[in-house]
């Protein structure tokens, strides 16, 4: 259960939020910094995370960051980019045992040890070191050329990049394979100072601590050299569409791959009129009580799977599915049956109820492991909404079917994109 939260301007656009709970026996701290996503720095980005957990001056090394970790009490520590809308988030992450389990006070050290390795990375001629930065392009390398192994993640990748081609959103979290080996050390050791001096910053304590102490400990211990901080502004997401896009890609395939892109040109900040829309979404495709589930894979035996999900940043709802290809379509002509009967408001109170239920059991899951609350306060903070889990849980319950037919009349389809044998 939580709590408290309570949000704290450290200056400097640096954020620290505080989330108290008794659920768990550990504490984590999470770093969250945002940049634009920009298909110039993209790859360097992707690169970072893992070039920075690799070593620091004060441990040099995986290894030694691993027996410092382990000296903490089995701490453990994480780092990753991803992609949120229009943006790149890079998250720094370390756990650790609450002191209220402890004999000794350990929290400072962690917090000194995380800064270690954040503000104090492991240079070498004025650069990340060679050999970890080689072999981390390597496992970039690997991981941007595995997304084809995997076809659903493929097909999304390639309905958003033909969909939103000239938006930023087409841009790939990974990066692009073709720039890794121009990245120098020196050039990317820049880069990374330049993010920490420009980037808005998160802050986030989540666990059972001394809320004043941890004030104290994070103000003293975790600090920024700051320039101008970047402006990032909130995604596009209004665009009216003037023609369907079909894309038809051939390849050495089982099962085809079917993802339809929607407009639905919906703004998140306006709360309930987005909550409609995520029920709606929900009622459409968002489990086994769903119309396209129950009509096109259980009636017509049409696909393997079917499922309906929201972009929330750019206002995109997107449909996937696994088909046969001489299936194709019939598949598609059902699907935006089933979109047109939401449209209409024929949407009957198991099939609301059933996706309130399941969307609410989805939001209570939030706080079932650490680190559910920290992400969920870091992404209503990137929104500014800065909204509750029982103030989503109450716009969800409140959804009326008018609100849906409200917020999914408009959608338009944008593109069709098929993968197949």
């Amino acid at each position: 259960m939580v709590n408290t939260k309570k949000i704290i301007n450290l200056g400097n656009n640096i954020n620290l939020t505080l989330i108290k709970t008794e659920k768990f026996k550990s504490n984590l701290i999470s770093l969250y910094v945002q940049r634009l996503l920009d298909e110039k720095e993209t790859t360097k980005n992707a690169l970072i995370p893992s070039i920075i957990a690799s070593g620091s001056a004060k441990y040099p090394s995986a290894r030694a960051i691993s027996n410092k970790l382990d000296d903490l009490y089995g701490s453990s520590m994480g780092a990753d980019a991803v992609k949120r809308g229009e943006r790149q988030v890079l998250s720094f992450k370390v756990i650790n045992i609450s002191e209220k389990y402890l004999d000794e006070s350990i929290f400072e050290e962690v917090v000194e040890f995380f800064n270690e390795v954040i503000n104090n990375t492991l240079v070498v001629d004025g650069g990340f070191k060679e050999e970890y930065l080689n072999i981390e392009k390597e496992n970039l390398r690997e991981k941007i050329q595995s997304i084809i192994n995997d076809k659903k993640e493929y097909a999304q990748d390639k309905c958003i990049e033909a969909m939103c081609k000239g938006e930023r959103y087409s841009v790939s979290e990974f990066g692009y394979e073709d720039e890794i080996d121009s990245i120098t050390s020196r050039e990317l050791y820049e880069h990374y100072k330049n993010i920490l001096k420009t980037s808005p910053i998160d802050i986030v304590v989540e666990g059972n601590f001394d809320e004043d102490k941890v004030v104290d400990i994070i103000s003293k211990n975790l600090k920024f050299e700051r320039e101008e901080i970047i402006n990032i502004p909130r995604a596009d997401f209004i665009k009216n569409v003037d023609e369907v896009k079909v894309i038809d890609e051939q390849m050495e395939i089982t099962q085809g791959k079917l993802v339809m892109g929607y407009r639905a040109n919906v703004d998140y900040a306006d709360v309930d009129k987005y909550y409609a829309l995520v029920v709606g979404s929900n009622v459409l495709g968002g489990g086994p009580h769903s119309k396209l589930f129950v009509n096109v894979r259980e009636k017509e035996s049409l696909c393997y799977y079917i499922f309906s999900s929201i972009e929330k940043y750019k206002s995109i709802m997107f449909i996937s599915s696994g088909i046969e290809t001489k299936d194709y379509d019939k598949a598609v002509e059902l699907i935006k049956k089933q979109v047109e009967s939401v449209k209409a408001g024929d949407i009957s109170d198991e099939e609301l109820e059933n996706s309130k239920l399941a969307l609410v059991n989805s939001m209570k899951s939030i706080t079932d492991n650490i680190g559910g609350m920290s992400d969920f306060a870091f992404s209503q903070s990137m929104a500014k909404t800065n909204s509750e889990v029982q103030d989503i849980i109450s716009s969800i319950e409140k959804v009326t079917k008018k609100d849906i037919v409200e917020a999914i009349k408009n959608i338009e389809l944008d593109t069709v994109y098929f993968l197949r044998n």
